[in-house]
């Protein structure tokens, strides 16, 4: 059984919800524990009943650590966001004595391939984390820190119960989205793994963690086995970034990484993942009308300067060539 843990919000919801569907698609036995950080994406997800999932609701995470409890009124939102991704290994390892390791994943992550080929590289450590990998253009960005906090995996045994006690410490005590010489959010803080926990692993594989701040170094090609990085599969992308602009039209992000939309990241990994953000937008649609009002809410029409701003920023993004288009 492979154990998974993520956490979103109303306004992730169908990022969260592709991210379970591609796991469904390339793992027969899975768990996906989901922290819902407000009651309409419990409600959601309750009346989905969606197999393989476990729900978590943020009140369960706040009763059970008084600490962590107290941080929600000394940091914004997406600060007290970040701050949960420890407490919630703890809480899941506390009431799961038999799972042997558990995987964070951020909800806009998205799979392409089976994760078991990348379990060679992480059998026996006590915590694996994956490198940035920042373009050569992009080097000035380490000062977010060496790893990406979007995927990490916690083994059950004591160093990584004591690598999950040290990061919760730490981003209790401070969770800023400011670069600091030695923090930056809850991920800054994982540049000290490899220091303090020598059982730990840097996962080398290109496929996993492609990012839009690492793509524009590999080759990314396509063949008859899927989209293929440096000629080993894509396990996962992480869709940083991308954002829709208008109807079906979104924006890949890629602009401000200075990365070419070639027709294999267009077609390969960027049009698949929004067809699945569709469908789950029309799986969300067939819900009973009371259940789909709790998320969305009365929603006033956009105003006529919001929607001049998206006209704008959906020409910039075709002129830029960073647009794509979202296919059912």
């Amino acid at each position: 059984m492979r154990c998974f843990c993520t956490l979103f919000d109303h306004n992730y919801i169908t990022r969260g919800l592709a991210l379970y569907g591609s796991l469904a698609r390339h793992c027969e036995d899975f768990t996906l524990y989901v922290l819902c950080l407000d009651r309409p994406t419990f409600d959601v997800l309750a009346a989905l009943g969606l197999k393989s999932m476990e729900l978590v609701s943020i009140g369960d995470l706040e009763i059970g650590d008084r600490e962590f409890r107290q941080t929600r009124h000394d940091r914004s939102l997406v600060e007290f966001y970040f701050t949960c991704k420890p407490v919630l290994l703890n809480y899941l390892f506390d009431r799961n004595p038999k799972a042997r390791r558990i995987s964070y994943l951020d909800s806009d992550l998205y799979f392409y391939s089976d994760p078991g080929v990348m379990e060679e590289e992480l059998a026996g450590c006590s915590v694996a984390l994956s490198p940035h990998r920042f373009s050569a253009c992009h080097i000035a960005l380490k000062g977010r820190g060496e790893f990406n906090a979007g995927w990490l995996s916690v083994g059950a045994e004591d160093e990584g119960r004591r690598f999950l006690q040290w990061w919760r410490v730490r981003c209790l005590e401070w969770c800023r989205l400011v670069v600091e010489e030695t923090r930056f959010g809850d991920q800054k803080y994982l540049d000290q793994v490899p220091l303090l926990f020598p059982n730990m692993r840097i996962v080398s594989n290109p496929g996993v963690n492609l990012a839009p701040w690492n793509i524009g170094d590999v080759p990314v090609e396509m063949s008859g086995k899927g989209v293929e990085i440096a000629g080993r599969p894509l396990i996962f992308f992480h869709f940083h970034g991308t954002r829709r602009l208008l109807f079906n039209l979104y924006d890949s992000g890629l602009h401000e990484y200075g990365v070419k939309l070639t027709p294999a990241i267009r077609n390969g990994i960027y049009r698949p993942y929004l067809a699945e953000l569709a469908a789950c937008e029309r799986q969300i649609q067939a819900l009973p009308s009371p259940v789909r009002s709790s998320l969305v809410g009365d929603r006033a029409p956009a105003e006529v300067g919001t929607q001049l701003r998206q006209l704008a920023l959906a020409a910039r993004a075709v002129v830029r060539r960073t647009a794509v288009l979202a296919v059912a």
